[in-house]
């Protein structure tokens, strides 16, 4: 039997509360910007912006737009090619963070709401991206993609993450405690089938880092549910870890990349 497209919609569906999103991410943003900021020099040296660079992906005219914005991290790296960035976030006071960083780019737009209900028009941007947004979790999601993009677009996954220190943690209660929706690789195994049978040439890059990352015992302790007997056997531990309040871990990261143009679709 001939697979289609459909056969490979459930590697990408995740159940979606908008409602409970919105709150979930507002209260989760300013975490969200106090950690994402602490990387947000290595941040400029990610995969996907020397991709974006080597291929030349983006010009001085460019329209942009971000699906699931956030804070704006990717659109301030966008502004050194483009003024013409949208950015698109259900989270309010995710976008108030976003605002901050653009506000020196007068052609910058950012709205809240729903990506599916406000570009509805086809060839709207040059480049359109999606990093790690759950916004994109159907086979209508890719086609709005593919219309509202001229040319480019680019879904960034991390499909592995580790660290050495929470692996540590791990075993010390035995059981799983850092579990990373995101690391799911049949994200992309699901993202690419759905494109190539829809005739388009996708390309999944796959980039590798092993890092030094730097965290407070905080960092370990918040939005992780412990017991007390578990809280004292873990502060304990990291107490062992810590220099002057300071932890250093090695983190593992994979991610994929997933590119393709619009413009180019197999006949037949």
């Amino acid at each position: 039997m001939e697979l289609t497209m459909y056969d490979f919609e459930r590697y990408i569906q995740k159940d979606r509360d908008d409602a409970h999103a919105e709150r979930m991410w507002d209260n989760k943003s300013e975490s969200f910007y106090k950690r994402t900021e602490k990387k947000q020099k290595q941040f400029a040296n990610d995969f996907v912006f020397h991709l974006i660079k080597d291929r030349q992906l983006l010009k001085e005219d460019s329209k942009v737009l971000d699906i699931g914005c956030g804070t704006g991290r990717h659109l301030s790296e966008f502004a050194a090619y483009t003024p013409y960035l949208t950015g698109i976030d259900i989270s309010s006071k995710m976008l108030a963070y976003a605002q901050e960083k653009l506000r020196h780019i007068p052609q910058a737009k950012l709205i809240h709401g729903n990506w599916m209900d406000t570009f509805t028009t086809e060839n709207q941007f040059d480049f359109v991206f999606a990093c790690m947004t759950p916004a994109i979790a159907s086979i209508d999601n890719i086609k709005r993609m593919c219309m509202i993009s001229k040319k480019y677009c680019i879904l960034e996954r991390t499909v592995y993450e580790k660290d050495s220190i929470e692996e540590e943690i791990e075993q010390l209660l035995g059981r799983k405690l850092f579990r990373l929706p995101h690391n799911d690789k049949n994200y992309v195994y699901g993202v690419w089938n759905i494109l190539w049978l829809m005739g388009y040439c996708p390309e999944v890059l796959v980039d590798k880092q092993v890092r030094t990352t730097s965290h407070s015992i905080e960092d370990y302790m918040h939005g992780t549910e412990y017991n007390d007997e578990e809280k004292t056997a873990v502060i304990q531990l990291l107490n062992t870890k810590a220099q002057d309040g300071i932890i250093t871990a090695e983190e593992s990261v994979v991610k994929a990349i997933i590119l393709w143009d619009t413009e180019t679709k197999l006949k037949g």
